[in-house]
This record gives structure tokens, sequence and C-alpha cells, in this order.
């Protein structure tokens, strides 16, 4: 009896592939509004990004799950159950992702926490008292984007959450991602400028179909 579910086909990251996956956001998310906001220098962006995402994927291999379509990490999927998207001082140092925080800096880190602290709190009074799987980072490399990697990616956990009943929560800082989730069926709850920044912002979630 074949037991496998549409999760199961795709490359569940290793620590041995952690610092390719965070190379491959950091090339995703290099244009991001957001990110540009907290390193506006081109050059320390390159360099940092793949740092913040370390910490972010660390994190998340302990305490949630990391994808690619393949093992050779076309794109990168990072998913937190509700239960644990809260970063503690104790998990963040049992993840391993406090010498990531370390080389990450202070600076960039306080740019992050302004940055997505409102973020945040809305993201808690969204999905207070709900089961909810949050879409931390999706990114796909420049040279495999307009392929599908993206909803290759999306579209065995959305089976999963809807065999389960749970919804799913992201954010996004792009028009043009907005309405790829909106059509994915993601309904905007919030929208609006970031705290301290110019770009604009979507909080988004999507409901099981059950």
């Amino acid at each position: 009896m074949n037991n496998k579910t549409p999760i199961d086909e795709l490359y569940k990251i290793q620590k041995k592939d952690i610092e390719k996956a965070c190379n491959v956001l950091g090339k995703a998310f290099h244009d991001d509004p957001a990110w540009i906001h907290v390193i506006p220098d081109e050059n320390e962006r390159k360099e940092k990004l793949p740092t913040i995402f370390e910490y972010i994927i660390r994190y998340s291999l302990k305490y949630g799950k990391v994808h690619a379509p393949t093992e050779n990490l076309e794109g990168i999927a990072v998913w937190i159950p509700h239960t644990t998207v809260e970063k503690s001082i104790w998990r963040i140092l049992r993840s391993g992702a406090f010498r990531a925080a370390i080389k990450m800096g202070s600076e960039i880190g306080s740019n992050i926490q302004k940055l997505f602290d409102q973020i945040d709190k809305d993201r808690r009074e969204h999905m207070k008292d709900r089961p909810y799987l949050y879409l931390q980072a999706i990114g796909v490399l420049p040279e495999f984007q307009g392929q599908g990697i993206g909803g290759n990616l999306l579209k065995p956990m959305f089976a999963n959450a809807d065999l389960n009943g749970v919804s799913i929560y992201l954010e996004t800082e792009t028009e043009k991602n907005m309405q790829i989730y909106s059509k994915y069926g993601f309904k905007i709850l919030k929208e609006g400028k970031a705290p301290g920044a110019e770009f604009h912002f979507w909080e988004m979630v999507r409901e099981p179909n059950i």
C-alpha cells in the first residue's frame, strides 16, 4: 500500500543543504522591497541576506518544514506551524539559529524587528485561537522563475492543509505576488504601508478547502 502524499514528492532540506538553501533565498529576495528597506546597500544586501535566511532556515528545520522541488534546490519554501511560530530564545538556541543571528549583526536585526513587529502583531490578532501554517518564505532562483516551480512548492502543502482542515497565512510585499496568491484562494486580511517604510504589504489567509 502506497501511503505517500504530495509533500513526499518534494525534497526535504537537510543540514548539508543549509548553505545552498540560504544562497537560493538570498538571490530570490535580493530585489524584494522589504529587504531593500532593511539593507539599502546592494552589495551589503547580497552579502547579508543569506545569513538572515540561515537564521530562518535553521529555526524551521527544527520547528517547521523546509522544502525544495528537487535536490538541486531550484527554489525553497519555509513553513512553520502555529504552535512554534513564536521564536522564543530557548527555541532559537535549540535550533542553532543563534549563531546566524550574531552574524547578522545588531543593526540589521534591529531594522528587521522594527519592520516586522507590527506585521507579527497583526498575524497574532488575525489568527488567534486558530490552527494554521505560516508560509514564512518562498523563493525561486531568478533563472528558474516563470517555470511553475513556486506552484509546485505550494500545491502539496495546500493539499495537506485541506486534508487537515488548517489555514495558511502569509505576508507579501509585491502586488504581483498578491495577485498570484489570490488565484490560489488567498484572501486579503489587511493591506497598507509597512511601518516606517514606503513599500506596500498584504497580509493574506487561505482557508482549507474541505
